[in-house]
């Protein structure tokens, strides 16, 4: 049967299944981010010891390159406009191309032969620019910095993609089984990426991480199927044509509009950059500090680090149920950012099992979520959800940008060179790293108090703490 001249009922599992397709996408950019977390203590080691002999805030600067052409160049902004203007399909074909491109440039960048690979164009990366940098985190910065936008711009894809499907009906359990799925891919590149390191080396870690976001690309394929056979049948969204409900075509877009948002999305959007910066840039840096601090080996490491998603595994589902159930959403984003300040602290301050802190960590990364980005739905018209989503994803970058430099250059000002079994090894005293992660979750707090209190004065229908009818 053509699927064009289908129009049965769509059966209940239909948009459970086009949340899983999503969801694999969306997996695999997550593996990529954190591809290198657990490979961090390995990218700083000498060239002799097989690393990359990058210092801290070069490694640092690798998780700042992931968001520097979304906030320079306005990237992430222009792929929300191109979103609501381009439509599911054509951006997101073009930004899980450009996940993957990332990722082979990331790769390429490690790679042994890379001075043979780039032939004169290698000497002109060294010495054109920034020569106190190889030519090598060079690269890997590129790499970094295309996968970046395409992995923001596919959110936005994503989160579009499930506020057509689940609107009104469980959105914020959606959303939560969406985060949980990804968060996997997370989960398991702090799992899988050292022991892959360790039995064939870094290089091929990183190659074994594009392999597979070009698996998780091609998923996107499978999506725009199950759209094409849905389309038209009951129980489907409206086709993106660009015509309004009323008939008539929609007004053009206009960048000032946003500005019109309301005050309690911007505290939203403030909330997520700092919450946010607080999370993933420790993220980053949790294996390491756990190596230094705790003296764990890097697989031990990355595996108790992994706690942290492991938890968001298993609360995220649950907190988005309650959420739809209950409202109380800016409340939720309350005491996400809460938590937060005692587990950095307990983290940097004492000999507290760090597995401990790391999962209620989790927890918060759990709760904020699951109530922010099913928030937004609530507080800006649907023609204009990619823009929105794509200003906060600008905003919280600008965060992703800044703080994991930051970090790096405040574990590089208190590092030691200290003589263990007869070689000299980098010591890194992270305690004022924890305090900085500590005092941007506590800002957090202060933006979640105010979102409460904006959203106060809104009426029970638009409130976000009421619960979303359909």
């Amino acid at each position: 049967m053509n699927p064009e001249s289908d129009h049965s009922p769509l059966k209940p599992y239909f948009r459970w299944l086009v949340l899983a397709i999503m969801s694999l996408i969306c997996f695999s950019q997550y593996f990529i981010y954190d591809s290198i977390t657990p490979l961090g203590t390995l990218i700083k080691a000498p060239a002799a010891q097989g690393g990359l002999g990058f210092s801290g805030s070069q490694y640092g600067l690798l998780f700042s390159a992931y968001a520097v052409a979304n906030v320079f160049l306005l990237m992430l902004l222009l792929a929300g406009v191109l979103v609501d203007k381009l439509g599911l399909k054509k951006s997101g074909i073009l930004y899980g191309f450009l996940c993957f491109l990332g990722a082979v440039l990331t790769a390429l960048g490690a790679m042994d032969g890379l001075p043979r690979l780039l032939g004169p164009a290698y000497e002109w990366l060294r010495t054109a620019f920034l020569p106190e940098w190889s030519p090598e985190l060079k690269v890997m910065l590129l790499g970094r910095a295309v996968y970046g936008v395409g992995a923001e711009a596919i959110l936005v894809v994503n989160n579009k993609v499930l506020a057509r499907w689940f609107k009104g009906k469980e959105l914020a359990f959606a959303y939560g089984m969406n985060l949980t799925i990804m968060r996997l891919g997370t989960f398991l590149a702090l799992n899988i990426q050292a022991p892959v390191a360790t039995r064939w080396g870094l290089r091929n870690a990183l190659w074994f991480a594009a392999a597979l976001m070009l698996l998780g690309f091609s998923t996107f394929f499978f999506y725009l199927w199950l759209e094409r056979r849905a389309r038209g049948r009951m129980g489907a969204p409206m086709p993106e044509t660009g015509i309004a409900a009323s008939g008539q075509p929609e007004e053009k877009f206009r960048l000032k509009e946003v500005f019109t948002f309301s005050p309690s999305f911007w505290f939203i959007s403030l909330l997520c950059v700092t919450f946010y910066s607080a999370v993933f840039p420790f993220q980053a840096y949790a294996p390491d500090i756990l190596v230094q601090k705790f003296h764990y080996s890097e697989i031990l490491a990355g595996t108790i680090a992994s706690a942290l998603i492991f938890g968001t595994m298993i609360f995220t589902p649950i907190f988005g149920w309650l959420v739809d159930r209950h409202g109380k959403r800016a409340t939720l984003m309350m005491l996400g950012s809460l938590l937060l300040i005692p587990s950095h602290l307990l983290i940097g301050f004492t000999f507290v099992p760090p597995v401990i802190p790391i999962f209620i960590v989790g927890i918060a990364l759990s709760l904020v979520p699951a109530a922010l980005w099913a928030a937004i739905p609530m507080m800006v018209p649907e023609k204009r959800l990619g823009t929105a989503f794509g200003v906060v994803g600008y905003i919280q970058n600008v965060g992703l940008m800044i703080f994991p430099y930051i970090a790096g250059r405040i574990s590089d000002a208190h590092t030691t060179q200290k003589i263990i079994d007869g070689q000299s090894v980098a010591v890194v005293d992270y305690r004022s790293t924890m305090l900085m992660f500590a005092l941007l979750g506590a800002v957090g707090f202060i933006f979640a108090v105010l979102l409460k209190r904006a959203d106060a004065r809104r009426s029970e229908g638009q409130s976000i703490e009421s619960v979303m009818k359909s």
